[in-house]
């Protein structure tokens, strides 16, 4: 993608549409989840995420270029859609599947501090990487605490 201040500003639309369908999809595995220590970690993702979407929005709106309300349905739509027909497979399939997303974003947020361009930019793919991978650890490790044992 090119660089520049267009370029800056494509990629955190993307950044709020695609988090759109993550934060809708979690949002219902954290309402099916049964297991508490996976429905709190996958909330405090949430919580963190959120607060990283209202200073992207913030920073969007100080540009003038606030996201597409429709476009961020659709994606809530989507992920909403995906975390009902995926939550019926079960609590450790939902976990999974949230370790899986989060190993690709936090290599895709790590990618992205090497592009130094703004600040500002810098700071909100730190707390996406953070976030990302905080969620990475603790899912890691609840998922190996948790496992059934053989023997």
């Amino acid at each position: 993608m090119p660089a520049g201040p267009g370029a800056e500003i494509r990629r955190l639309l993307q950044d709020i549409y695609v988090q759109e369908l993550v934060l809708s999809l979690y949002r219902v595995y954290a309402a099916r989840l049964r297991d508490a220590g996976g429905r709190r970690l996958i909330e405090n993702y949430l919580a963190a995420e959120t607060d990283r979407r209202q200073r992207i929005e913030k920073y969007l709106s100080g540009h003038g270029t606030p996201a597409s309300p429709a476009v961020r349905f659709l994606f809530a739509a989507a992920g909403n859609a995906y975390g009902r027909a995926t939550s019926v497979l079960g609590t450790r399939v939902m976990l999974r599947i949230a370790l899986s997303a989060s190993r690709r974003a936090s290599r895709q947020a790590c990618a992205r501090l090497a592009d130094p361009a703004n600040p500002e930019l810098v700071y909100l793919s730190t707390l996406r990487a953070r976030n990302e991978g905080e969620l990475l650890d603790a899912l890691s490790q609840h998922l190996i605490d948790t496992a059934a044992r053989r023997g």
